[in-house]
């Protein structure tokens, strides 16, 4: 003999009986949304019956904990099926959110938690912010409910380092039982590291006070007091996560870019690793990281500043530390238009010693001559070119018609090849070049040339070139005098 399955109207029955059960008027809402009887009879009186229940469950003073919390979540799935009911139940739950709520965990379901997160969202309690952080540090596989948390938790801070420092508490209070406490949370913070990157993406928020220093802790501290994951995978994940979530906040907040603290959280997922090498399944992560410290070098240098902390970096994402040199000096052959003290101190790893006061001095009264040079040069070159152009036909003219007057205009022309090979020679003692050509098109780059006008373009012609002091290797180095194009 079979028992014949509840009927819609019996599970519209239970939904609005006043002794019904709370987890049975679960079921029934579950079963009338299956069936798809919402919102179109929202408004039969069992509907709204059912409705006043729940709400009447959510401030009953003899109700359980779950009970209240379980009733809250329903209301807010009711809200999600009837959308024109969702502001009115958002408000009439207000009132239930005046004093904090009983921890989330209490819901066995993960559903049910997700429900409860999307009310917590709903509501401005100055409470939710640790509340929202605890359920989040508490939260074993439901990722939808983290992820909700989490998106209510940024959108009550005033700023990134606040919510890692609420997570860090949080999560420094839990005592999972398990055989490997350590590898459990090492897995949340993985989930939770996971969320907070897809949210971040979302948000307008400031990254606030340290928050480099906020993310280490965020791992070091919980883990310090249970021991680190003994799992290979529980590790790699952990680390996987850490690493891209500090590149997504260097991307997405670009005030800490160059701050090397940001980075601190790296040096602690490689000793978390035990190795001396990094592993090859986070190849990408560290690629990542490595290019947002090359442009942070880049963006000082062009500020010419040099942070030793910052190019230390690169030391710790690459696994050689013959590899990390290379990528400094790859940035300072491949940016020419930083200064030279930054693009030496990128390829020898340390700023240079200062010279000696007296050495300084000669030499600051060298470079005063300098962009006199320079502009000899320029002239002694076009006189050369004048000369070069003019000697065979002038000569040979005078032989002609004035022949008197060639020994003299040979005697001229001499003299100016002698004087411009002479301040050549001068201009290489200081290491002076010239920088385009007149009249030639070339690539602008404001470190080299002034732009006359107001319509820079990428490439444009040389109306006068620039003076620069070479490098030994031949490239080029200080600008001593701009250029200028069109």
């Amino acid at each position: 003999m079979t028992t014949d399955a509840p009927s819609t109207a019996e599970f519209l029955s239970a939904f609005a009986s006043a002794g019904t059960p709370p987890t049975e008027r679960r079921a029934a809402l579950t079963a009338l949304i299956t069936a798809k009887l919402l919102p179109k009879q929202a408004d039969d009186p069992a509907v709204a019956d059912g409705r006043a229940h729940l709400l009447a469950q959510v401030f009953a003073l003899d109700a359980a904990p779950e009970h209240r919390l379980l009733s809250i979540a329903e209301c807010i799935r009711l809200g999600q099926v009837v959308k024109r009911w969702a502001p009115e139940i958002a408000e009439q739950l207000r009132p239930a959110f005046a004093q904090e709520l009983p921890p989330m965990q209490l819901l066995s379901d993960a559903d049910d938690r997700l429900n409860l997160a999307r009310a917590c969202a709903l509501m401005p309690s100055a409470w939710l912010p640790p509340y929202l952080a605890k359920a989040i540090a508490e939260e074993e596989t439901g990722e939808k409910a983290r992820a909700e948390a989490m998106a209510a938790l940024l959108a009550r801070v005033p700023d990134l380092a606040t919510a890692l420092r609420l997570l860090c508490n949080a999560f420094g209070e839990l005592r999972p039982d398990t055989e490997t406490p350590g590898d459990t949370v090492a897995r949340r913070l993985a989930r939770t590291l996971a969320a907070l990157r897809n949210v971040l993406l979302e948000v307008e928020l400031e990254a606030g006070d340290e928050p480099g220093k906020a993310l280490y802790e965020l791992l070091a501290l919980p883990l310090s007091g249970l021991g680190k994951p003994q799992t290979e995978k529980v590790q790699l994940d952990l680390v996987r996560e850490a690493l891209l979530t500090v590149h997504d906040i260097v991307r997405t907040r670009i005030s800490v870019v160059a701050d090397p603290q940001m980075y601190s959280v790296v040096a602690y997922c490689r000793r978390l690793l035990d190795g001396t090498s990094w592993p090859q399944e986070l190849t990408n992560p560290l690629e990542r990281l490595i290019t947002d410290v090359s442009e942070a070098l880049i963006l000082l240098g062009r500020q010419g500043q040099c942070d030793q902390m910052l190019l230390g970096q690169l030391d710790v994402l690459c696994s050689h530390p013959e590899r990390a040199r290379a990528l400094a000096r790859d940035l300072a052959a491949k940016h020419p238009e930083l200064p030279e003290n930054v693009r030496d101190w990128l390829e020898r790893g340390r700023i240079r010693v200062v010279r000696s006061a007296s050495e300084s001095a000669i030499e600051a009264a060298a470079s005063n001559a300098d962009e006199s040079i320079g502009l000899a040069l320029q002239a002694a070159r076009r006189a050369r070119a004048v000369r070069d152009n003019l000697h065979e036909p002038l000569l040979a003219n005078l032989e002609i018609y004035e022949p008197t007057m060639a020994p003299a205009a040979r005697d001229l022309l001499d003299r100016v090849q002698t004087l411009a090979v002479q301040v050549e020679q001068a201009a290489s003692l200081r290491a002076l070049d010239l920088y385009g050509v007149p009249g030639e098109e070339i690539e602008m780059s404001p470190k080299f040339f002034t732009v006359l006008g107001n319509t820079p373009r990428q490439r444009m012609l040389v109306k006068q070139p620039a003076i620069v002091r070479k490098r030994p290797d031949g490239s080029l180095g200080d600008v001593v005098a701009k250029g200028i194009v069109e």
